[in-house]
């Protein structure tokens, strides 16, 4: 699956040099995937980019800032599968998410991330907007597409769903540490009245 890469900063955040902003945002996730979230420090992404540290704190305010635009820069937006069939749609999207938390490096970070951005505000509605905003709205327009062709009943609470969706894969990653395997998204659309 490719990675989308937007074409400019996520909004509110001050600009950058292109090259110098992919060097970065390139250098965190390379570290994140080999030391993790706890042992990534803003003094190693800028060694490893060749970016002063001052230079990241002007564009950053933090290490959770920091790896919330790298996540939600290389991060895959989710597909917005057509394919003729709701149920086939919705299996589409989800593996492209399991993919996103659960093959990437980047991934893993993620609860790290949320609680290290939860004691401050404005910063996890800040994450929310760069990073989840496309993807739940890709997930949104399969699921409406459903209701439109009668595969949904037409009451269907489309953020529950979304949340049904994507809440059991984050529950076996973080909490019951059950498999998530290759048949996991066959088996959760059917659970939601998909078959």
């Amino acid at each position: 699956m490719t990675t989308s890469r937007p074409t400019s900063s996520p909004p509110s955040a001050p600009p950058r040099g292109p090259r110098s902003r992919e060097r970065v945002l390139d250098a965190t996730l390379a570290l994140l995937g080999e030391a993790g979230y706890a042992r990534l420090t803003v003094e190693g992404v800028a060694s490893t980019s060749g970016v002063h540290k001052s230079t990241l704190y002007r564009w950053w305010p933090d290490k959770a800032a920091l790896v919330a635009d790298a996540l939600a820069s290389r991060m895959d937006t989710g597909p917005v599968p057509d394919t003729g069939n709701t149920r086939d749609d919705l299996t589409t999207w989800l593996r492209g998410t399991i993919a996103n938390y659960t093959a990437t490096p980047a991934g893993a970070t993620m609860p790290a991330l949320i609680a290290d951005l939860s004691g401050r505000p404005g910063a996890l509605e800040a994450f929310r907007s760069a990073f989840l905003t496309e993807r739940r709205a890709n997930c949104a327009a399969v699921i409406r597409r459903g209701v439109d062709r009668g595969d949904l009943p037409a009451d269907t609470d489309v953020e529950l769903f979304m949340d049904a969706l994507a809440g059991a894969v984050f529950y076996r990653r973080l909490v019951t540490g059950l498999p998530i395997d290759d048949g996991l998204p066959e088996r959760l659309v059917r659970i939601l009245g998909l078959s």
